[in-house]
């Protein structure tokens, strides 16, 4: 048995990409360019570069204890203050007043990157040459904690009262070859082969299942539990779904 996920029609939502104001900036080919530059490095060192930027006691772990003692006197938001350009100045602030709230120092705000797609909030986080200040690299990278931690909630639920697998295994290879190879670094170095090898065992038992549009696209459109509905009964395909 198969079960074929049928693309349907999607427009790019323009708004929600990021313009750093430059003429040449585009996100898609940053986002190429910097896997190209982290895939010439070992695992060793991308493991490096990942710990002195989010480890326990990389620069977003200093810049958190700072916001807590001392909010916004806290040395590593100086840089802020040196920026030049009034969109450049509102968008590190924005940052700032989200980082602040976040840390107990101000009331809850909004985070400045909240909504923009995964490879440009890498390019963000990940990028050290970006014009980007670490106040906005760390706001970029609670936005892209929050939005991966959404897409595992959604396929974890997959498997909620169901010996369905498939989704779930699937959603976890999609989701690993997206990553960065800075993000790959602290995975166990046989992560896809095994999650492979559970997907290939699920499907010899229940079949392919084929995806033609990303599981990402699909929870982002549906619920897990129509997911799961339209998997098991075959009423009802994407496209028809969405037209």
């Amino acid at each position: 048995m198969t079960v074929c996920f049928v693309r349907g029609e999607s427009g790019a939502d323009t708004a929600l990409r990021l313009d750093p104001q430059r003429p040449d900036f585009n996100m898609t080919t940053d986002f190429q360019h910097l896997a190209t530059r982290q895939s010439a490095l070992s695992v060793t060192q991308l493991a490096e570069q990942q710990a002195k930027l989010s480890g326990p006691v990389g620069l977003f772990a200093k810049l958190c204890r700072q916001l807590r003692s001392q909010g916004r006197q806290a040395p590593l938001l100086e840089e802020v203050t040196r920026l030049e350009g009034r969109k450049r100045q509102w968008l590190a602030e924005r940052a700032v007043q989200f980082a602040l709230g976040l840390h107990g120092r101000r009331s809850e705000a909004e985070n400045p990157f909240k909504g923009l797609v995964r490879e440009d909030l890498c390019c963000i986080v990940f990028d050290e040459p970006s014009p980007h200040t670490l106040v906005e690299r760390y706001a970029a990278s609670e936005a892209l904690r929050a939005q991966d931690s959404e897409y595992f909630v959604k396929l974890i639920a997959t498997t909620r009262n169901t010996v369905e697998r498939r989704i779930v295994f699937h959603g976890l290879l999609e989701h690993f070859d997206r990553l960065l190879p800075i993000e790959k670094s602290i995975y166990p170095l046989n992560y896809r082969a095994v999650q492979q090898a559970y997907l290939d065992h699920e499907e010899a038992l229940y079949g392919a299942l084929i995806k033609q549009q990303p599981l990402g696209t699909l929870l982002e459109r549906h619920t897990p539990e129509w997911l799961l509905d339209n998997l098991s009964s075959f009423e009802l395909s994407i496209d028809q779904a969405c037209g």
